[in-house]
């Protein structure tokens, strides 16, 4: 197979008997079409009657003719023999000679019930009798097939064949159609079993299943002939909504085994033994319907540790269990799987070889995985032109398999709201006009991912966020930075690789606040595509003992599960402060939390690709253990922004907002030295709520004079843009937010940081142009520049 799941010659050539779909051209439901040299070449003739097998164990009967239009490696079949094999254009099925097919003695068909509503009249005389007259057709046990007549289409199914399973229907054969009509829904859930194909976001899993399962269920002989006993158990773990049950479904339904479901709470009872007795009589059922599977859903309800649960029904359940699975039958063909959320609630007796013997995590899908389960949730989807799949992979960190079919609903729902004064809801049928309309477009999908949430991640809030690089003014150099630590290992892994390199694991920033650090934090994020997740430091503080450790690992679980993540702690001085320091600690909560943290910043995998970004306006006071390298190994200062910054900060502010001509942004820039970017966003802010007000008068103003009679209706609001004015009154109550001795206290600290580097910024190799500088606090291009300007407002 080729990477993207079609067949490839070569498959195809090493394979003559397996040939690719394709629409047939002629609507005949018992005839496929061959090109004449694969059909020389297979040794069947035109007319003999074939063995074509497809998916979930399918197989159907159908004439050959040949088609010299048609390629060598195709088959032409027309949609009811694709249903009847449970086949797609452009899957592969297999084609077996079938020379010697029996005359059939008695069939019995019965139509689809909604394909008969309000007919009259015999269905044999008018349906059945001219259309097995025409030929000698064949037929198989389960087809499906349409007969046309008296200007209807009417749907029957092959109930029953003598003989088993398929036949050819001769004009002596007795044809039964007595019996109540077949349920559409019936068919219609039969026709849509869940198969392999049906499955994204877990291959490799897959893989390892199939390996356990269809084998041992398929092949018994193997494992008899090398004498080892064949596998008994599988367990498969994981978040839920990943897959783990649908997995189940789908090796039953492709390898036809029996499939004999146990939901875990369903077989407890009060009585004492029924609990015992529902499970045995569960695996005495699979033992005469072999080759079976055994699935258990919610393992951990029935299987609890037994030194953990003080109910004596549990450890029964628990020690039945083990019996019946050490009691299995080495001729029996069973094959025990369970799926669990919590695999260590699980008693330990189950997880060994002999019963569990392969335990499988089904984990959140990767993008690749995640574009699988999109194209599968939205085949039967009218998709406008404009949707790209890959980039809502891209965009869906975190999203199970359930998550994405919710976004697919949602984005379904929602263009149907869009369509909604177009539908008169009192009629009872909608204009095929309206119908033939409906596409769900990318815009849909950007408004169901925006009120989507990763269900793994429920209890934290991760987003992705929408700051760009073009939202933060200056800052330049720390924007290189910061590329290079967070954006190089996700975008770039293979050439860290190359250099043998380990990413960074953390950076910290620290500076004046309003600066721009959390803004910073998110557009990093923004930038490389990765989940968001941001704690303030106190949230993780609780009053119960243990809990605050607790809250920590479940955050750090929760960023690994939604790698990559960004995982930014805004006010780390709260929970990271030097330890010991604070005498009146109530249990020391603060200390045990700051271990917690750096015990889970030493475990994190760096393949998992989380990052740590702190912020503090204390560096002073933060725990030295927190900065070492290996942890947040990378200070970054963020400094007061200077003149350019401060004019590109006003243009980001400003860029959605109508300015006067005579507004001059340098200006503002050049005067407002000592500002920081809370303090120029305030001073917009205040501009145009001056603007907004004066606008409001006017508009006021001229509806008076217009009731007035004296004024037209043609004159303009006199207040469009903000002008000159608005800014020279916000900066009359502008005020700077960091002083000079704040400024100092952080120039001293990045001093004393360098000092501790030991280098400094004077190290060079010999005959080098330039210096290497070390991590102190010139990075980030920190300038403490003060040229004495006071005069801020004039």
């Amino acid at each position: 197979m080729s990477n993207k799941g079609k067949p490839s010659i070569l498959d195809m050539k090493a394979r003559p008997n397996r040939l690719i779909v394709e629409d047939a051209v002629s609507d005949d439901n018992s005839v496929v079409c061959m090109s004449p040299a694969k059909m020389d070449e297979l040794e069947i003739f035109r007319g003999d009657t074939v063995l074509l097998k497809g998916k979930k164990k399918k197989a159907t009967l159908c004439v050959v003719i040949s088609d010299p239009t048609c390629p060598n490696e195709n088959i032409r079949m027309n949609r009811v023999v694709r249903n009847n094999l449970r086949v797609r254009i452009a899957d592969v099925v297999a084609i077996a000679q079938c020379p010697n097919v029996a005359y059939g003695k008695r069939i019995q068909i019965l139509p689809i019930d909604d394909t008969v509503e309000g007919l009259t009249g015999n269905l044999f005389e008018v349906f059945l009798k001219p259309y097995f007259l025409e030929a000698y057709r064949p037929v198989h046990l389960g087809d499906v097939f349409i007969v046309r007549g008296n200007l209807r289409a009417v749907e029957f199914k092959v109930v029953e064949t003598d003989p088993r399973p398929y036949c050819l229907v001769a004009p002596d054969t007795i044809i039964h159609t007595e019996g109540e009509p077949i349920r559409r829904e019936d068919e219609e859930n039969q026709l849509n079993a869940v198969g392999y194909d049906d499955i994204g976001g877990c291959r490799k899993q897959l893989a390892q299943i199939k390996e356990m399962v269809e084998l041992p269920l398929r092949h018994p002989a193997l494992f008899k002939t090398i004498g080892v006993r064949p596998p008994r158990g599988i367990l498969l773990f994981g978040p839920p909504g990943t897959g783990k049950t649908l997995i189940a479904r789908a090796v039953a339904n492709e390898t036809g085994a029996f499939f004999f479901l146990i939901n875990g709470p369903e077989i407890m009872s009060k009585l004492a033994g029924e609990s015992e007795s529902n499970l045995r009589r569960a695996f005495e059922e699979a033992d005469r319907n072999g080759p079976s599977i055994i699935f258990i859903d919610e393992l951990d309800a029935i299987a609890p540790k037994r030194d953990k649960v003080h109910g004596e029904v549990e450890r029964r359940i628990v020690s039945q269990l083990l019996t019946l699975m050490d009691g299995l039958r080495s001729s029996a063909n069973i094959i025990v799987m369970a799926a669990t959320n919590r695999p260590n609630s699980i008693d330990g007796a189950l997880r060994r070889f002999g019963r569990f013997d392969r335990e499988i995590e089904i984990g959140i899908p990767d993008a690749l995985g995640r574009l699988e389960v999109l194209r599968i949730h939205s085949k039967n989807m009218k998709l406008a032109d404009d949707v790209n799949l890959e980039e809502i992979a891209n965009e869906t960190h975190g999203h199970v398999g359930a998550d994405l079919a919710s976004v697919c609903s949602e984005a379904a729902l929602q263009h149907i709201r869009e369509k909604m004064d177009v539908i008169d809801l009192e009629d009872d049928t909608i204009d095929a006009e309206v119908l033939n309309s409906l596409a769900i477009t990318m815009d849909n999908f950007r408004f169901a991912l925006k009120r989507s949430t990763p269900s793994a991640l429920r209890e934290t809030v991760v987003e992705v966020p929408n700051v760009t690089w073009e939202d933060i003014g200056g800052l330049q150099s720390v924007k290189k930075e910061l590329q290079e630590l967070v954006q190089y290992p996700v975008e770039y892994p293979e050439k860290f690789l190359k250099f043998g390199m380990e990413p960074s694991r953390g950076v910290l920033f620290y500076g004046p606040p309003g600066c721009g650090k959390t803004l910073l934090a998110k557009a990093i994020a923004n930038e490389c595509q990765a989940n968001f997740i941001s704690i303030k430091g106190p949230e993780l503080l609780t009053m119960w003992f243990g809990e605050s450790e607790a809250n920590v690992r479940d955050i750090f679980d929760k960023a690994r599960a939604a790698a990559p993540c960004v995982l930014f702690f805004d006010e780390l001085d709260s929970i990271a402060k030097s330890r010991g320091a604070s005498v009146s600690d109530a249990g020391g909560a603060s200390d045990r939390v700051i271990n917690q943290i750096l015990t889970e910043m030493d475990g994190i995998n760096v393949k998992k690709n989380v990052f740590i970004i702190g912020a503090t306006n204390r560096p002073d006071i933060i725990d030295p253990a927190i900065l070492r390298p290996g942890r947040l190994d990378q200070l970054i200062y963020i400094p007061l922004p200077d003149e350019k910054s401060r004019e590109m900060i006003f243009r980001a502010k400003l860029s959605k907002s109508p300015i006067a001509n005579d507004v001059d942004i340098k200006y503002l820039a050049k005067v407002t030295h000592g500002f920081s970017g809370a303090d120029l966003t305030e001073i917009c802010q205040r501009a145009c709520k001056s603007a907004i007000r004066q606008s409001i008068e006017s508009d006021r103003r001229l509806q008076q004079m217009r009731d007035e009679k004296m004024l037209v209706d043609e004159e303009e609001d006199s207040v469009a843009v903000i002008c000159r004015s608005h800014f020279e009154e916000a900066m009359r109550s502008a005020r700077r937010s960091v002083t000079d001795n704040d400024i100092r206290k952080y120039e001293m600290f990045a001093q004393t940081l360098q000092q501790s580097r030991g280098l400094g910024g004077n190290f060079s190799f010999p005959n080098s142009s330039t210096g290497a500088q070390s991590g102190g606090g010139s990075r980030g291009g920190a300038q403490f520049n003060d040229d004495g300007d006071d005069d801020l407002y004039n």
